[in-house]
């Protein structure tokens, strides 16, 4: 006799087991994600700070007359300075793309063995199916972009066509239709990561099957989103932003920043800009460090988001 499928699990239940299963294992997610969180952080700093001092050392003393001459042999060297950490900032993110695979077979792992072993073949499965991940990147992306990009070719197509008044309402209504259709759009692509770890299916399959499975799931889906952005997206970032905001460190990391500011408020484009948003935000480089904070924080807490929606995945499967 075929036995009952099982209840579901509540979604809370999933985000606390999820939530303790990280906890319990934070040091080990923490060393994964190490290199593919930091090493992006160090790839742009080290293309940004190697142009800032090739400006203010070399070409802020060079006359125009000069540059204009030497524009081929200057852009050659701006290339060479920057190839380094543009490398580096490459590899990171790949690396972290990879985790946003890796890391699910990893939290399966652990909860069979109590231990996921060597990260690194983890992340070998991924690279192996390499091809059909970038595939499958460029739907999920394709997807996000022809939905953000719609509203504004409907405004400019309106714009010639229509009056402006219209025409900015329509791209208002556009924005608003696009970005609902984009969020429900991304709930019913939430397990695709989920079903290309544990599936040798190919990227079209990948989605049809996200939809499906998500088909009977969507609240649940949705409930899990939000509860993960309150913690990875708010307390968390404003937690450690708290603590940035009481540390002296916070004062090295905004020197970049106002470098950088300093260079743009040079440029006529973009001077009056700058200029206005210092009267409601007076210390802008210690802002853009503590917005920096923020988002390496939300990228650092990665496996969390993975360890729900592994366990998510496997319930509904499994169910």
């Amino acid at each position: 006799m075929e036995r009952a499928a099982e209840k579901p699990e509540n979604i809370f239940q999933i985000f606390f087991k999820g939530l303790i299963l990280y906890l319990k294992k934070f040091l080990s997610f923490s060393r994964v994600m190490l290199f593919p969180v930091f090493g992006q952080v160090v790839g742009i700093f080290l293309i940004l700070g190697p142009v800032y001092y090739y400006r203010r050392e070399i070409l802020a003393d060079m006359p125009p007359e000069q540059i204009q001459q030497n524009t081929l042999f200057i852009l050659l060297i701006l290339i060479l300075i920057v190839t380094p950490g543009f490398i580096i900032f490459l590899k990171a993110f790949w690396d972290y793309m990879i985790a946003m695979v890796s890391l699910n077979s990893m939290t399966a792992g652990i909860l069979e063995k109590n231990s996921f072993g060597n990260f690194k073949s983890h992340n070998e499965e991924v690279k192996s199916r390499s091809g059909a991940y970038v595939v499958l990147l460029f739907i999920l992306m394709g997807v996000w972009l022809v939905l953000l990009a719609a509203p504004f070719i409907v405004f400019i197509l309106s714009f010639i066509l229509l009056p402006k008044l219209i025409s900015i309402v329509i791209f208002v209504l556009s924005s608003l239709v696009c970005l609902l259709i984009l969020a429900v759009v991304s709930v019913y692509l939430s397990l695709s990561f989920q079903i290309f770890a544990f599936e040798d299916i190919n990227p079209v399959g990948v989605i049809k099957k996200s939809f499906s499975m998500i088909k009977s799931n969507f609240w649940r889906v949705v409930v899990l989103g939000v509860l993960l952005f309150i913690i990875t997206g708010v307390i968390a970032p404003f937690a450690i932003q708290v603590l940035a905001k009481n540390s002296p460190v916070l004062a090295y990391m905004a020197v970049p920043f106002n470098a950088y500011l300093d260079i743009l408020s040079e440029n006529p484009l973009v001077s009056g800009l700058i200029q206005e948003l210092s009267y409601y935000i007076p210390d802008m480089g210690r802002e853009l460090a503590l917005s920096v904070i923020g988002i390496i924080v939300t990228a650092f807490i990665l496996p969390l988001g993975s360890a729900c929606f592994t366990l998510l995945y496997l319930d509904i499967k499994n169910k």
